[in-house]
């Protein structure tokens, strides 16, 4: 029988807000059995009064911990105490923290180098050192908030015109892009062919956050159906077993 991986989950809920709860609970179960459930604050503060009820609703262990000193990191050094207390206490296998501060960034070191696998959780504005110090990062989704502004927007509309239609976004940036042909480039040498699973092992060593989920899709292929635009110089291959798909160097033209 399979072990199911110990998860704890750790947040900071004074930059992580209430409204995420659910999600950070949805995806920490993805990753095993969630037995331990700690959130720190000065819970005297209005700022993170939301996420008390959320506290109730998954059975969360709310660490107070009082500001001292305006802009000392209270909070944060009382949960980076949590997590080694619970690194040599518990039997975890997985550490789930979720929070926005690059200060964790030594704590998931630590974790790591002690063959604990540590997933992140944050907005899209996080630090990208902090965020590839996880073995995977996932980004909070907050596509519903920005659609709210649009909808507004197009009430106000007197007549009924045709927008400009803004330039599509890049899905990726120029260094993924070039680190992924790389490595595609790379496998196709040596094997003849860039199989989907050692291109999203390979991408991730490099960018933690580099998963499906982060771009809107359920599955790698999905992902890599995403990515066609970007990779026109390869062709999609598939293995007589039908489910292995990987990319070869498109023939010239």
């Amino acid at each position: 029988m399979e072990k199911i991986n110990n998860v704890a989950v750790l947040i900071d809920a004074e930059n992580v807000g209430a409204q995420h709860a659910k999600q950070v609970f949805d995806e920490a179960s993805n990753y095993g059995n969630v037995f331990i459930k700690r959130i720190f604050a000065d819970w005297s503060k209005a700022s993170v009064k939301g996420w008390k009820e959320e506290v109730n609703r998954y059975s969360m262990t709310a660490e107070q911990q009082f500001e001292v000193s305006p802009r000392k990191n209270t909070i944060d050094i009382a949960l980076i105490i949590q997590a080694l207390v619970i690194l040599f206490e518990k039997d975890v296998d997985v550490f789930f923290i979720a929070a926005g501060d690059s200060d964790y960034t030594r704590l998931v070191r630590e974790l790591r180098e002690r063959d604990k696998v540590v997933i992140g959780m944050g907005g899209r504005n996080v630090n990208q050192s902090f965020v590839n110090a996880f073995n995977e990062f996932l980004y909070f989704d907050e596509g519903d908030e920005e659609q709210k502004p649009a909808k507004k927007q197009a009430k106000k509309a007197k007549a009924p015109q045709t927008p400009p239609q803004p330039k599509e976004p890049e899905l990726i940036d120029a260094k993924r892009k070039s680190d992924l042909h790389n490595i595609i480039d790379r496998m196709i040498d040596n094997n003849g062919k860039a199989f989907y699973a050692q291109i999203s092992s390979e991408m991730k060593q490099k960018y933690s956050d580099f998963i499906p989920k982060n771009f809107g899709c359920n599955s790698f292929k999905k992902l890599m159906e995403k990515l066609l635009p970007c990779l026109k110089r390869y062709s999609i291959g598939t293995e007589a077993d039908g489910t292995s798909l990987y990319l070869v160097r498109a023939p010239k033209r």
